[in-house]
């Protein structure tokens, strides 16, 4: 993502339905909080090497959400996560995109396995992430005071 990035990113992040399952307390975010969001999908890049992507509609050219490779501090594993815009769900971008970072992630980060955490109601990134090849697993991510599914996929190439 880049600073042009910006407006299209605080539109998508102050939608309550986008936000309802990837924001903290489950509410869309202002424009200062969709700054501070973003900022620290950028910073991570600084501190990890890798990180979230803008997706781009390659028709429009036009910023439609984020996906990519994560493992911020407290996290249980290395994570792909994404969350696009609402107008473009159902088309298909999550799962390509989606499944583009986990070949990165499995291909030039070498890791040994990906998950992807998912609020239990997020019924869309649950089906992504099995048309990803992962499974749910048995144990819960507990987040502050969220009890979070993970799915996870081990690395086919290992």
């Amino acid at each position: 993502m880049e600073p042009a990035d910006f407006d299209a990113f605080a539109a998508m992040m102050a939608d309550p339905e986008v936000a309802r399952f990837i924001t903290l307390d489950q509410k869309a975010q202002d424009r200062m909080d969709a700054w501070r969001t973003m900022a620290y999908a950028m910073g991570h890049w600084l501190m990890r090497g890798f990180g979230m992507w803008a997706v781009v509609e390659k028709t429009s050219g036009r910023f439609i959400g984020r996906v990519g490779p994560n493992y911020p501090e407290g996290w249980p594993d290395h994570e792909i996560g994404w969350a696009l815009a609402r107008d473009a769900w159902g088309k298909g971008y999550a799962t390509e995109a989606a499944a583009a970072a986990m070949e990165y992630a499995f291909t030039v980060l070498r890791w040994p396995r990906a998950i992807s955490i998912i609020h239990p109601d997020n019924t869309r990134s649950a089906a992504v992430a099995l048309r990803l090849g992962e499974q749910k697993q048995p144990e819960p991510f507990l987040f502050k005071t969220y009890r979070l599914d993970v799915y996870a996929r081990d690395n086919p190439r290992r």
